[in-house]
C-alpha cells in the first residue's frame, strides 16, 4: 500500500528539507511503483550509522528490445536534495554484478549526473531516467551460472577513483562499504540473461571518462554549428519531408555553416525528452542550437500547473547539461482532433496557457520560440484529414518556420 503524504512527512521527521523530500519521493513512487520508501540504518565507512530513508525496487530498462527491472536502492541523505543520493544496484541471490565505468565490485552506482547534483535542476526522476538509459546500454546484472552450487563472498575494497562524489555534509565519509540488507526484501525479478548471453562483456572498469573534445574545423574562422531537432511525429515527419523536397534534410542550410540531426519520434511524451538527449550524447556532439517540439502529446494527461512546472524543471535541466547550447521553443500546434475525451475549448485553453508560460521561461534562460503562426486548423490544406497530423504542405510550412529561426542562429 502506498504511503500517504503525512506518513511520509512522519518517516523522515529528523530530514532536515522533510517537505522537499516528500514531494519528490511522491513524485517517484507514483511513476515508478516497484520503488518503495524503507527507513533503514546506514552503516559509513568510519562506522557510524544513521537511520535514511531509501528508495528500494526494480525499474524497467529496455536491453536489446526485452524489457529487464533491475533492482536498485537509492539512499537519500537526511540533506536532500542539497546532497545527491547514494546509490547501489541491488542483485538478488540468482544474480551477479556486472562491474563497468558506471557501476564497482560493490553495486556502487557513478554517473555524472550524481557528479553534478545541483538542486534544484537535478532530481530522482531525472535519476531515475539517467539510470534507465544508461544501464539500457550496458546492463549492471546478468543471472549467476546455474552449474556452479555457490560463489565465495566478495570482499568489498571499495571504489577505485574517489574524485568523483560531491562534497558530503560534516562527518560523513564518502565511500560506504554498501547497503545493509533490505529487510522486506524484492519481489520476484524477470529473469536474466547467463553471462554468456546478450550481455556484453566489461571492457573497463573506469568509472565515466570524461566527455570526448568536440571535433572542431579546421577553418577556424567558421566552427560548423550542431543543431538537434527533437519532438514527436511532427519532427519524424518533418524529417522525412525535407528528403523529398529540393532543400533536402539540411532545409537548404549550407553543411559548413552548420549540421542538423533530426531527433523525431512519433508517440513521444515529454518524459522521454531527457532519456533520448542523454542517449544521442553518446554518439553526437553536444549541440550549439537544441530545438524541442514537445507537449502536445501531454495536454490533459496532468495538470496545466504539472506540465509547466515539470517542462521548467527538464528544460532548466537541460539547459545545465548543455551549457554552451541555445534552446528553441517550438509553440504546441493547434489541432483539429486531440484524440482526449476533454472539450476542444478546454484543449486549446491549454496548449496556449503551456506555449505563454514556457515561451518566457526560454527566453528568461537566453533562448528562442517558433511560434508557427501560420498553421491554424482553419487554414486549408495544412492539416492531414486524421486532424492531428500536418499534411504536407501542412510539414512544409512547419520546415520553413524551422529554416526561419535556424538562419537567425547560425
Amino acid at each position: 500500500m502506498a504511503l500517504s503524504d503525512s506518513q511520509l512527512k512522519k518517516m523522515l521527521g529528523k530530514y532536515k528539507y522533510r517537505d522537499l523530500t516528500v514531494q519528490e519521493t511522491i513524485s517517484v513512487i507514483a511513476q515508478y511503483k516497484d520503488l518503495k520508501p524503507v527507513m533503514d540504518g546506514y552503516v559509513f565507512n568510519d562506522g557510524s550509522s544513521r537511520e535514511l530513508m531509501s528508495l528500494t525496487g526494480t525499474i524497467p530498462v529496455i536491453y536489446r528490445g526485452n524489457t529487464y527491472n533491475i533492482p536498485i536502492c537509492l539512499w537519500l541523505l537526511d540533506t536532500y536534495p542539497f546532497n545527491p543520493p547514494i546509490c547501489f544496484v541491488k542483485p538478488t541471490s540468482s544474480m551477479t554484478i556486472k562491474t563497468g565505468k558506471h557501476v564497482d565490485a560493490n553495486g556502487k552506482i557513478y554517473l555524472p549526473y550524481l557528479h553534478e547534483w545541483k538542486h534544484p535542476q537535478s532530481d530522482l526522476i531525472g535519476l531515475i531516467q539517467v539510470m534507465i538509459v544508461v544501464f539500457g546500454e550496458e546492463p549492471p546484472v546478468f543471472s549467476r551460472p546455474t552449474i556452479s552450487a555457490s560463489y565465495p563472498s566478495y570482499q568489498a575494497t571499495g571504489p577505485p577513483n574517489t574524485s568523483y562524489m560531491p562534497g558530503m555534509p560534516s562527518g560523513i565519509s564518502s565511500y560506504p562499504p554498501g547497503p545493509p540488507p533490505n529487510p522486506s526484501g524484492f519481489p520476484s525479478y524477470a529473469p536474466y540473461p547467463s553471462p554468456s548471453g546478450p550481455f556484453p562483456a566489461t571492457t573497463s572498469t573506469q568509472h565515466y571518462p570524461s566527455q570526448p573534445p568536440v571535433t572542431t574545423m579546421a577553418d577556424v574562422r567558421r566552427k560548423q554549428k550542431q543543431v538537434w531537432i527533437c519532438g514527436h511525429s511532427y519532427v519524424f515527419w518533418a524529417e522525412k519531408r525535407a528528403l523529398e523536397r529540393s532543400f533536402g534534410p539540411q532545409l537548404g542550410i549550407p553543411i559548413e555553416d552548420a549540421k542538423l540531426h533530426w531527433l523525431g519520434k512519433s508517440g513521444m511524451t515529454w518524459d522521454q525528452l531527457t532519456p533520448i538527449l542523454l542517449h544521442t550524447r553518446r554518439r553526437l556532439s553536444d549541440p550549439d542550437i537544441l530545438v524541442v517540439h514537445l507537449g502536445g502529446n501531454d495536454l490533459a494527461m496532468r495538470s496545466n500547473l504539472d506540465i509547466i512546472n515539470r517542462m521548467k524543471k527538464d528544460l532548466g535541466h537541460i539547459r545545465h547539461i548543455f551549457k554552451n547550447s541555445i534552446l528553441v521553443w517550438s509553440n504546441i500546434v493547434p489541432r483539429k482532433v486531440w484524440n482526449q475525451e476533454v472539450p476542444h475549448k478546454l484543449m486549446e485553453k491549454s496548449r496556449r496557457r503551456v506555449n505563454k508560460e514556457i515561451g518566457l521561461f526560454i527566453k528568461s534562460i537566453g533562448g528562442s520560440v517558433i511560434k508557427h503562426e501560420s498553421l491554424i486548423p482553419t487554414s486549408s490544406g495544412l492539416f492531414h484529414l486524421d486532424g492531428v497530423l500536418l499534411s504536407e504542405s501542412g510539414t512544409d510550412v512547419f520546415n520553413l518556420d524551422l529554416l526561419s529561426i535556424l538562419e537567425t542562429l547560425i
